[in-house]
């Protein structure tokens, strides 16, 4: 379910690109059946660990909730951005569902 090397990551952001207050996507149709998605954060964005992992915390949970909804055959990457510390969980999920379904990225 993840994207985790190097090449995948570059692969990807070569691809479309959203963004939401929340975080940037970047998106492109992959090889693989299954959606496979990775998160990215800068510590330029998040100078302290602790809020570096709050942010993957927040983005993973939310994307573990609309997972069973990827269309097939996508490669998601998600950058959070700081503002994504001031959200509830519930809300982070809520924007990224109106924003996966307005690319049409949801089945």
């Amino acid at each position: 379910k993840r994207l985790n090397l190097k090449t995948s990551f570059s692969f990807v952001a070569q691809g479309q690109k959203a963004e939401t207050n929340i975080c940037k996507l970047f998106f492109r149709e992959g090889d693989s059946e299954k959606p496979l998605v990775g998160i990215a954060l800068k510590t330029e964005y998040f100078k302290k660990a602790v809020d570096r992992n709050r942010a993957r915390r927040l983005i993973s949970w939310a994307m573990e909730q609309l997972y069973p909804k990827l269309a097939p055959k996508l490669n998601l990457i998600l950058m959070p951005k700081t503002e994504v510390l001031k959200f509830s969980s519930k809300e982070i999920l809520e924007v990224l569902e109106k924003e996966l379904r307005r690319l049409d990225l949801l089945v």
